[in-house]
């Protein structure tokens, strides 16, 4: 009964409410809530603003990190594509060079080697190369440049690759002239890695800008292969023999790719 009672008097008070509001009779209390709530919602509004703009400041933060990171890695991308295009250019440049030097000697045959390593120690000028006895490499055989200069001879050989001795080592002779003069003597490294001509005629002209090139004495190799150029010559009048410092024409230091000489075939001689 009391719920019957409780129900009736609910479903009135609505009902009155009803008809008050579409009258407008609750017009004014809405207002006021409205005025009540107001401030405590711009409160509420302000408190939480900082913790909004952290959040929006945190996933800008993350999205410019983000964008960074792949521009990075797009950059690092195009660096590498970059390099990998001008070793490209200049690996064929330099075998462009080595296939004109196979051009102007056609009698001759090379073999085209990349240049693995060079010799760690400062007492040898040596430098390893990518060519071995499988492919017909032997000890004795010349090495040239690009510049159908001279570089060294292979001194010693394994399977799938060889040492070259450097013209420049301490224990390199080449017999050698002067083109100039035709003047003779023997070009011999050392071990600040320079050349030096020795055993010159001293009546022989010899003068700074002089080409050097080896002859056919000694039967160890092939005659007018370009060693370099004098850099200055030493001696006195009463000497016997006069010196020329040699400055190497191939860039030794730098060397990336080589042609082996394979059709030459060193003669040693002997005493008689």
């Amino acid at each position: 009964m009391r719920t019957l009672v409780w129900l009736l008097v609910v479903g009135l008070v609505a009902l009155v409410a009803i008809v008050l509001s579409q009258l407008g009779a609750l017009d004014p209390l809405k207002n006021g809530a409205l005025t009540v709530a107001s401030p405590l919602e711009r409160g509420l509004r302000s408190a939480a603003s900082p913790a909004a703009d952290f959040l929006d400041n945190t996933t800008n933060r993350q999205d410019l990190e983000e964008e960074n990171r792949l521009l990075r890695q797009q950059i690092e991308e195009l660096t590498a594509e970059i390099a990998s295009l001008k070793e490209s250019q200049l690996t064929a440049a330099d075998l462009a060079g080595l296939a004109e030097v196979e051009k102007g000697r056609p009698d001759d045959r090379f073999l085209v080697a990349r240049v693995i390593a060079r010799d760690p120690s400062n007492l040898k000028e040596r430098l390893a190369i990518d060519r071995g006895s499988s492919d017909g490499v032997a000890e004795g055989m010349v090495v040239m440049s690009q510049g159908q200069s001279l570089v060294g001879v292979i001194s010693k050989v394994l399977d799938d690759f060889a040492w070259v001795t450097l013209i420049t080592d301490p224990n390199s002779n080449v017999n050698a002239m002067v083109l100039e003069s035709r003047a003779q003597g023997v070009v011999s490294g050392s071990l600040h890695g320079g050349l030096s001509m020795d055993l010159i005629p001293q009546d022989a002209k010899v003068e700074p800008g002089n080409t050097v090139a080896t002859s056919s004495l000694g039967g160890n190799f092939p005659q007018a292969l370009l060693i370099g150029q004098v850099a200055a010559v030493q001696g006195e009048s009463q000497d016997v023999f006069k010196k020329a410092e040699v400055e190497p024409a191939a860039s030794l230091s730098r060397l990336e790719n080589v042609l082996v000489l394979t059709s030459f075939v060193a003669t040693r001689l002997t005493s008689p």
